[in-house]
């Protein structure tokens, strides 16, 4: 592993590869359910290891709770990065075919609705994006989610509802906003 070059101490090393070994498969369902492709998700789970591998100091005890949420916020932040990148180069590609017989490509840009939309989830605060995304990117119950962040099962109900009108609120907002930019 390249990533063990990275790390200056035996401790840090031995550290690394319990989390390697402990969190690889969560952080791979994790980045998978965010963008639907395997080997993204494995780029995703690269990229969040060679980011732990730089910053092993801020890591704590491998079986801890806040040690998991950290590389499941890691691998997730990861993932949305690469999402970005990914969406920010593709372009679609139609062919005209009533052209005089010649296929022409017409190029159509994205529109950058996906994009803000990402960019709410992400400005959410943490204690309501982080379960956000263990309900409806990892598809986890409220009572896992509670167990997971150690919080009562009725907090993590009020979280969701909270973060949802955060959302409906920015939404609201966003759509004002390409109102007014329309009307100009």
């Amino acid at each position: 592993m390249i990533f063990l070059l990275m790390i200056d101490t035996p401790e840090g090393r031995r550290k690394f590869v319990t989390l390697y070994e402990k969190y690889r498969y969560l952080m791979q369902k994790v980045a998978m359910d965010v963008l639907h492709d395997r080997f993204s998700a494995e780029d995703a789970v690269h990229n969040a290891f060679m980011n732990l591998a730089m910053h092993m100091d801020v890591i704590g005890e491998p079986e801890s709770l806040q040690t998991k949420r950290y590389l499941v916020t890691a691998v997730k932040n990861a993932a949305v990065d690469l999402y970005r990148k990914k969406n920010a180069r593709t372009r679609r590609e139609i062919y005209v075919d009533e052209l005089a017989g010649k296929d022409i490509p017409v190029v159509y840009m994205e529109t950058d609705l996906e994009n803000d939309v990402l960019d709410i989830l992400k400005n959410l605060p943490v204690k309501y994006r982080d379960i956000f995304l263990l309900k409806y990117s990892a598809n986890l119950e409220n009572r896992e989610i509670a167990g997971l962040c150690g919080i009562q099962e009725g907090t993590v109900r009020q979280r969701i509802a909270r973060g949802k009108l955060l959302i409906e609120d920015a939404l609201q907002k966003l759509e004002d906003g390409h109102g007014k930019n329309k009307g100009d």
